[in-house]
């Protein structure tokens, strides 16, 4: 993760807890890491469900087990960007991220870099970026991890850690299996007469292993591999409306995929250079069946649709600390990306070279100033230069008081399905061009010896050119065209107090973001619509977290409020709709049991407490007050 300052010393020290969200309160660019609470009592979550309870971030899923993305302030899922140990996994076909099939267990942090921070790290997330890291070094607790959680609609997921040392070199093993037959109930009000029905053809089964070894050279060089294998299957339901239609429809979608990085780390005094290489493969297999309901069953649709998609990556870091307190950050990418498809003609590929540029500077302790830029060279073609420039100022001397601000450009490129999905594809796309200001005040206080409080408030206003948007043809299929101006703008807010103070732990933290995304362009002041949310993106979203520990006990209440969100541009539209808004709680109770050599823990969860019966998207069934209960055993 990239800092606004640099730190040349690595401490190991024991374990131990730390309460609340870690700001990086000192950057000039807003950044956020989920704290130990979080990842401990919540890890049988994927990061799409983790993400939705205890982030700003705004998750649409398609249901328990579905299609679930994320997209930051106002943008879209492919203005996203998911890295891990520093390489993007977001698809190069859809540019997007399937949040369900990232297992939380499998990080050892999760941070999240917003607007023109993530420019420190990749380019084209003009949103925001999601950063997944796995510790390397040796002496961590405990030796073995197991958890097991059953739940409601024949719901069991099962992950383990195994952490093996020998003098400088090390392996952990994660492994994960979940399934789940995901047959809830719910009330169907997309049919006539609505009723309560049960969910078919909605199972899931996911399995896979990440493996990581580390070996210390020396003192100051450190060799790391990591390898992260995954299966991945689904049945999908149809959609409410369609449960009647008849002809024994059958969809379904199969992923498996390997990501193996390859990292080498120089750190000494004032000297930190990294380089990784890394290779990913892919391969997906959607399917779709529908017939006619009458004896002769004739085939209506049939999509079988293959893609193959392999990417090899190349990375080189340097960190350096200069006299006067200046820090120069530098760094190399190379991305090569490979796609067989059955929906596109021919093979294609796509080659990214990105270089970058920053310099640090700190003066008296109470400004620091940041100055970054990024140049893109894609398949031959130089995109204009990406900058960033930002400042944090300590308003007050002996207080954390600080302001923030800063202002960037970024460019998104089209995705590989954007110019080639056949039939629709646009080569002509244009990137999408995107100019980002924020600003913020955060401060943190303690109060006493066993009481803190910290808040944060920022607003941005980001306005992208050139938005890429898939529309109708008269040959009745889609394509996209570089036909929107989008302004994204709203506030987020943040607030955590903790209290420690003896056996007991109190923590209350909550988030809100408060969003509007409208497209400027010609047409849509024409239309009418110019001034109109685009769709899924709540105007209104946030959460709050209330957790109490005694000794061993803990309770835990997360609620989740989501604004209403427009389904379609056009209030005219027949099936134009406004989807109500929702509130959603969850509550837990725990216990732990110390042992010599273990440590054994179980949890009870009940999910959406008071079995609120809502749609994520259109006609997605969504299921209402279940149960999950959780035994974890730790080895030491």
């Amino acid at each position: 993760m990239a800092d606004g300052q640099a730190i040349f010393d690595t401490l190991n020290l024991h374990e131990f807890e730390v309460i609340g969200i870690l700001d990086s309160y000192k950057n000039s660019y807003k950044t956020t890491t989920l704290d130990t609470i979080v990842k401990r009592n919540f890890e049988h979550l994927d990061l799409g469900q983790l993400l939705s309870a205890f982030s700003p971030v705004f998750v649409k899923s398609y249901g328990k087990g579905s299609i679930s993305s994320a997209s930051f302030r106002g943008t879209s899922a492919s203005h996203t960007k998911v890295l891990w140990n520093d390489f993007a996994i977001n698809s190069p076909m859809l540019g997007q991220v399937d949040f369900s099939y990232i297992p939380k267990s499998f990080f050892d942090e999760v941070s999240l870099l917003y607007g023109g921070g993530s420019l420190y790290q990749t380019g084209g997330a003009l949103g925001g970026s999601v950063l997944l890291s796995n510790n390397s070094g040796n002496r961590q607790k405990p030796l073995l991890h197991i958890s097991q959680t059953g739940g409601s609609f024949g719901s069991f997921n099962t992950t383990a850690t195994l952490h093996l040392e020998k003098e400088k070199a090390s392996s952990k093993t994660r492994v994960m299996l979940q399934t789940s037959k995901n047959d809830f109930s719910y009330y169907n009000n997309g049919t006539l007469p609505s009723q309560w029905m049960k969910q078919q053809n909605a199972s899931y089964l996911n399995g896979g292993f990440l493996q990581q070894f580390s070996w210390q050279i020396n003192a100051s060089q450190h060799l790391s591999l990591m390898s992260w294998n995954q299966w991945n299957k689904r049945n999908i339901p149809p959609i409410m409306t369609n449960v009647y239609k008849g002809g024994n429809p059958e969809e379904y979608q199969k992923t498996f995929f390997t990501r193996n990085v390859l990292g080498w780390l120089y750190h000494k005094e004032n000297t930190k250079i990294e380089v990784k290489s890394a290779w990913f493969y892919e391969k997906q297999h959607y399917y779709l069946k529908t017939t006619t309901s009458n004896d002769s069953a004739q085939t209506v649709t049939l999509i079988d649709s293959k893609n193959n998609t392999s990417g090899f990556y190349s990375k080189g870091k340097w960190k350096q600390q200069l006299k006067n307190d200046f820090t120069l950050n530098t760094g190399i990418d190379i991305d090569y990306n490979r796609v067989e498809s059955s929906n596109y003609s021919t093979l294609k590929t796509r080659l990214t070279t990105s270089f970058y540029a920053g310099i640090n500077k700190q003066f008296a302790k109470r400004i620091t100033l940041d100055l970054l830029l990024r140049e893109e060279l894609v398949d031959g073609v130089l995109l204009p230069m990406m900058p960033y420039a930002g400042v944090n100022y300590k308003i007050i001397k002996k207080e954390k008081l600080f302001f923030r601000a800063s202002i960037s450009r970024n460019y998104h490129l089209p995705t590989l399905n954007d110019l080639y999905w056949y039939p629709g594809g646009n080569p002509n796309l244009k990137p999408e061009d995107g100019l980002e200001t924020e600003a913020g005040v955060s401060y943190l206080k303690k109060l006493t010896k066993i009481i803190s409080f910290n808040v944060e408030v920022s607003g941005y206003y980001n306005k992208i050119s050139n938005w890429i948007q898939w529309k109708p043809t008269d040959y009745r299929y889609w394509t996209p065209e570089n036909i929107a101006e989008v302004n994204a703008r709203g506030t987020e807010m943040s607030a955590s107090f903790n209290v420690n103070y003896g056996n007991w732990i109190c923590r209350i933290s909550g988030f809100y973001a408060y969003t509007l995304t409208t497209n400027q362009n010609a047409l849509a002041v024409k239309k009418g619509y110019s001034g109109r949310q685009l769709i899924y993106i709540p105007v209104h979203h946030g959460n709050a977290f209330l957790y109490l520990k005694y000794k061993s006990w803990n309770l835990g209440w997360n609620s989740l409020v989501t604004g209403s969100r427009t389904t379609t541009m056009n209030p005219a539209d027949s099936y134009s709709n406004t989807l109500p808004a929702y509130w959603l709680n969850n509550v837990q109770l725990g216990k732990r049991w110390l042992f010599n050599k273990f440590n054994f823990a179980l949890q009870l969860k009940l999910n959406n407490l008071f079995n609120v019966q809502y749609q994520a998207i259109i006609w997605r069934a969504m299921p209402g007050r279940n149960f999950e209960i959780t035994a974890r055993i730790d080895i030491l």
